[in-house]
């Protein structure tokens, strides 16, 4: 039988939130879950390392991975930890070539030709959805045959790359299994979100759908371009219950790029929660363009306590020009629906966007302190790999192009009327007058009901200050 370990590479909190403290999440790789679910529905033996939340570095995932000998190696990545995906692979290699490594993820999705001339100790690379073409690549592994001809696989001859046609899409996703969750370590002991976005513990995260049908120019759509899939609210509903019963999760995150955009599904998925009276909290992501005051009403009778809105930008001009499709106008009545529905609103704001100027950066900490959200996170605005920005951003300032430092938490990209010392303080600023509140004081003061929390609580405050406090981000040029 054929061994094949699925590999989530090394990344610290400081890669991935810039900051020491727990003040990020650890989400499971579900991706890598389904994948894991299908090769071993198929009698392929199925081992997942997760090195992201065991703290391995490169060196004891290789090690670890040798020890198993498998003659597959299937690794995904992120752009901020394709560095590191690439150093586990380099070491494989380096003590057993033998051994058949391939990549996937949304990076190499995006810049597929780059991300392998740049690493050749990748074997193969799986360009979009790679369920059904790592199916194919396996038999063919076995059996023999042309890689070539396989659909969503890039190949690596000679020194020559090779791309097949592209997979279509999978239309249905409910025919992929559950993810294997009994695959990786306790997922209530070791995964949780963001420790300020939680209500109830233990927590996990869930994505039902792939693709988003907005345009922004800063996403890479390489992926799920504008199409639209998602599951069922049936298999929606198999998969909280799993989470539920067999491993007491307690509060599910609906991690999808808009999870409302279809009214049919959302609403019937709340019927189900309402009648199987879980105790069960839950939150989403979600356009401002989205939600109806309808149908929120019937997400908090559900259970939802949260929805977090990609707001971005408090300029209109901004929101025009980084293709945002929405207006200031539509923010504001998504905020004030989802207060009166007595759901806690939330935004996400980038800072730094092309053609950003001070008094843009003023009006998006304006909006942000102005509106009633209960929460918020300020980034700075960083193309994806493969987005239409990414390929255009130097007319519009500077842009640092480094993979590893792409956690959109530091300031790469210094638009042409801003200084990077500028940018870094507006969004101290910007944390300093939406969390210093007296209101948002209160707000987390009521929510701690447990020592468990307190401490969880304090660490992500003592994230904010040390991101305040510290001075590296800013070069002294600058």
């Amino acid at each position: 039988m054929s061994k094949i370990i699925f590999v989530n590479p090394p990344l610290s909190l400081q890669e991935r939130y810039g900051v020491r403290f727990q003040s990020g999440g650890q989400t499971p790789p579900q991706g890598l879950l389904i994948l894991a679910a299908l090769t071993r529905k198929h009698n392929y033996e199925t081992k997942i390392i997760d090195a992201e939340v065991l703290g391995w570095g490169p060196q004891r995932v290789a090690e670890e991975v040798l020890k198993l000998d498998p003659q597959f190696v299937g690794i995904t990545s992120a752009t901020v930890a394709i560095y590191n995906a690439a150093e586990v692979a380099k070491l494989i290699k380096e003590k057993r070539k033998n051994i058949t490594i391939l990549l996937g993820g949304a990076h190499f999705t995006a810049i597929p030709q780059k991300t392998m001339l740049m690493f050749p100790q990748f074997d193969f690379g799986c360009w979009g959805e790679s369920e059904e073409t790592l199916l194919e690549f396996l038999e063919t592994a076995n059996k023999g045959g042309d890689f070539t001809k396989i659909k969503g696989l890039v190949t690596c001859q000679d020194d020559r790359l090779y791309f097949s046609e592209k997979r279509p899409r999978i239309k249905d996703l409910d025919n992929l299994p559950t993810p294997a969750w009994d695959l990786l370590p306790n997922l209530a002991k070791f995964y949780c979100p963001p420790v300020h976005t939680v209500k109830k513990f233990p927590a996990a995260c869930l994505v039902t759908s792939r693709g988003c049908f907005g345009r922004c120019t800063f996403c890479d759509r390489s992926m799920f371009g504008n199409t639209y899939t998602f599951h069922s609210a049936e298999y929606v509903m198999e998969m909280v219950e799993h989470l539920y019963y067999q491993y007491g999760i307690r509060e599910i995150q609906f991690k999808d790029d808009d999870f409302p955009i279809f009214k049919g599904r959302l609403f019937k998925i709340c019927e189900e929660l309402k009648k199987r009276k879980l105790d069960l909290s839950w939150s989403c992501t979600s356009r401002v363009d989205q939600v109806t005051p309808e149908l929120l009403s019937a997400m908090k009778e559900s259970g939802c306590w949260q929805v977090w809105y990609g707001i971005e930008s408090g300029s209109q001009r901004i929101l025009d020009i980084i293709g945002k499709g929405i207006t200031l106008e539509q923010i504001h009545s998504a905020i004030y629906w989802t207060k009166e529905a007595g759901i806690n609103p939330c935004g996400f704001f980038m800072l730094g966007n092309p053609t950003e100027t001070k008094e843009s950066l003023q009006e998006t900490i304006n909006l942000a302190t102005k509106l009633p959200i209960a929460d918020c996170l300020f980034t700075f605005m960083t193309p994806s790999p493969g987005s239409e920005l990414y390929h255009e951003i130097h007319k519009y300032g500077t842009f640092e192009e480094d993979w590893s430092k792409m956690n959109n938490m530091l300031p790469l990209f210094i638009p042409h009327d801003l200084s990077r010392r500028e940018l870094v303080s507006y969004s101290k600023k910007a944390y300093r007058r939406f969390y210093f509140k007296p209101i948002i004081f209160f707000y987390y003061l009521k929510r701690i009901r447990s020592l468990r929390i307190l401490k969880i609580y304090l660490s992500g405050f003592l994230a904010l200050l040390e991101y305040l406090l510290k001075k590296r981000w800013i070069n002294r040029k600058d």
